[in-house]
């Protein structure tokens, strides 16, 4: 792997880490290794904040295993995340978010 000129101080300082969960890298990303990448992004977050999930679908899917986790899921006040609200998602919106500019 070629690391970017801007990425050697913060790894040599200790701030930065690159952690891939593949051995070999995929050729292209397939429905299985995102799935998993997912899976271990949302396994090292302290919180996740979901936009949207489609009903029945694979990002839905994650975030009934991260409710279960019991690690906070957020997601934005909205009719069409009433899915993710509905197992336990806390919702946002963006009045409360204009303190982070």
């Amino acid at each position: 792997m070629r690391l970017k000129s801007e990425y050697k101080k913060p790894l040599s300082d200790g701030c930065l880490l690159l952690l891939s969960p593949f051995i070999n890298k995929p050729i292209r990303p397939t429905t299985a290794t995102t799935i998993y990448r997912n899976r271990i992004v949302a396994s090292l977050a302290d919180s996740i904040v979901i936009i949207h999930a489609e009903p029945n679908g694979r990002i839905e899917q994650l975030s009934h295993e991260i409710s279960a986790w019991q690690k906070p899921l957020y997601t934005f006040e909205s009719s069409a995340n009433d899915n993710l609200i509905g197992i336990g998602a806390k919702s946002l919106s963006i009045d409360k978010l204009s303190g982070y500019e």
